[in-house]
C-alpha cells in the first residue's frame, strides 16, 4: 500500500500594511507598495505603520524591510545617511502604550513614556473635551503640579496657542514668554527647571491633548525632541482604536 503524499503546507499570506501620519491612515498596502512609497519619498520618515495583524502602530524604520531598503539606498548613493534606517529611535511608548485600556490611559502612559525617554522631572497632560474649549489638566507628575488637576488652562495661555498651531515647544525656561509660562506652570518658577517642552497630540484632524514636561539639571536635547514627537504620534495612532 502506497503511503499517502504529505499535505501541502498552507502558504502564509503576504503582509499588508497600514500607514498613518497621525491624521490620515491609508491601507492596507502590500510590502512592495510600502517600499515604493519610501523610495520615492511619498511616505515621510515620521509616518507610523501597522501590519494587518498587529494591534499597535510602530515607527516606519522599525520595519525590517524598510531598514534593508535604506541600507541598499545608502550603499548605492541614493541617500547620504543610513543611520535613521539602521538605528531607528525606540523609546518607551510602544511598551507602555500596549497596556492602555482607554483613551485616558493612552495619554497618561504617553506622558510617562516621554518622562522616561527624556529623564524629565515634571509632567502634565491637558486633555481637550471639546475642540473650542480650553483643555483640562488630567495627569500630573511632580509635587508642584498636583494642584492643577481638574483645572482648565486659561483661554489666553500661550502654550495652548502653540498647540492649536500644531507646534512643539522646547527650550530653556526663560527663552520666550511661552517657555516662561511653561516653567511657571510646571515648577512654580524659572529656577525649578533647566528645560521645558510641550508637544501636541493630534489624532485625525483633532487636537486631543497637550503633553508638557520640565527637566531639572539641563535642557532637553535635540534627540529628545524627535522622541517626544514620535511618542505623540504613537499615542495619536493608539487613540484611533477608540474612534
Amino acid at each position: 500500500m502506497q503511503p499517502l503524499p504529505p499535505l501541502p503546507t498552507p502558504r502564509r499570506p503576504p503582509p499588508l500594511w497600514f500607514v498613518t501620519d497621525g491624521e490620515t491612515t491609508v491601507g492596507p498596502v502590500r510590502t512592495d507598495l510600502l517600499l515604493r512609497g519610501v523610495r520615492h519619498q511619498r511616505i515621510p520618515d515620521s509616518c507610523l505603520v501597522r501590519e494587518l495583524h498587529w494591534r499597535d502602530f510602530r515607527p516606519l524604520f522599525q520595519i525590517r524591510e524598510v531598514r534593508a531598503l535604506g541600507v541598499a539606498l545608502a550603499r548605492d548613493g541614493w541617500v547620504e545617511d543610513v543611520r535613521p534606517f539602521a538605528h531607528p529611535p525606540v523609546g518607551a511608548a510602544p511598551r507602555l502604550l500596549a497596556r492602555a485600556g482607554d483613551p485616558g490611559e493612552v495619554l497618561h502612559l504617553a506622558m510617562l513614556a516621554c518622562v522616561e525617554d527624556t529623564a524629565a522631572s515634571f509632567g502634565l497632560v491637558h486633555r481637550f473635551q471639546h475642540p473650542w474649549n480650553p483643555p483640562v489638566t488630567r495627569c500630573a507628575l511632580g509635587l508642584l503640579t498636583h494642584g492643577l488637576l481638574g483645572r482648565p488652562l486659561p483661554v489666553s495661555d500661550l502654550a495652548l496657542g502653540a498647540a492649536r498651531a500644531r507646534r512643539t515647544v522646547v527650550g530653556g525656561p526663560a527663552d520666550t514668554a511661552v517657555h516662561r509660562g511653561l516653567a511657571l506652570r510646571l515648577a512654580s518658577g524659572l529656577f525649578g527647571v533647566a528645560g521645558v517642552a510641550m508637544v501636541p497630540v493630534v489624532s485625525g484632524q483633532q487636537l486631543v491633548a497637550m503633553i508638557e514636561l520640565g527637566r531639572a539639571g539641563h535642557a532637553f536635547r535635540q534627540t529628545d525632541v524627535a522622541l517626544l514627537e514620535q511618542n505623540a504620534r504613537l499615542a495619536a495612532a493608539r487613540l484611533l482604536d477608540w474612534t
